[in-house]
């Protein structure tokens, strides 16, 4: 999907899929992630999301600044980050259209609060076609 340029959207395991095809690598959790009313940074817009977590592996990124993509995607930032912990919580591509995040958006532990990403995504969609048709 990423070499053919397919906008990704990865939720839960979709996040560490997309670290790992990005050439990051992952780790086990000492406990993992479980429940609701997990508070995870959004580092785009200083916004505090309560979500639903049940993952226990994480994507091992910097969390600060951009870096390049180990397998050549061009670079790469750490958008979310769990507060309780400061495990990545989310990870967006700044070259191809590709984002994801650790926790689920789709559970409504906020109960809105991540409902954006799915916009997000579909604006993701339509870019993307209008550029292949451009």
């Amino acid at each position: 999907m990423l070499d053919r340029g397919l906008p990704f959207f990865g939720i839960c395991f979709g996040n560490q899929l997309l670290g790992r095809a990005l050439g990051l690598g992952t780790y086990k959790l000492p406990f993992g992630h479980r429940g609701i009313n997990q508070p995870v940074l959004d580092k785009a817009t200083g916004r505090v999301e309560i979500t639903a977590h049940n993952h226990g592996f994480a994507v091992d990124a910097p969390l600060e600044g951009s870096f390049d993509s180990p397998n050549g995607y061009g670079k790469v930032e750490v958008s979310h980050i769990g507060l309780n912990d400061n495990v990545v919580e989310g990870l967006r591509a700044l070259e191809i259209p590709a984002f994801s995040v650790q926790y689920h958006p789709e559970a409504a532990a906020g109960p809105r609060d991540a409902n954006y990403l799915f916009d997000r995504f579909a604006e993701l969609v339509v870019a993307t076609l209008k550029e292949k048709n451009a």
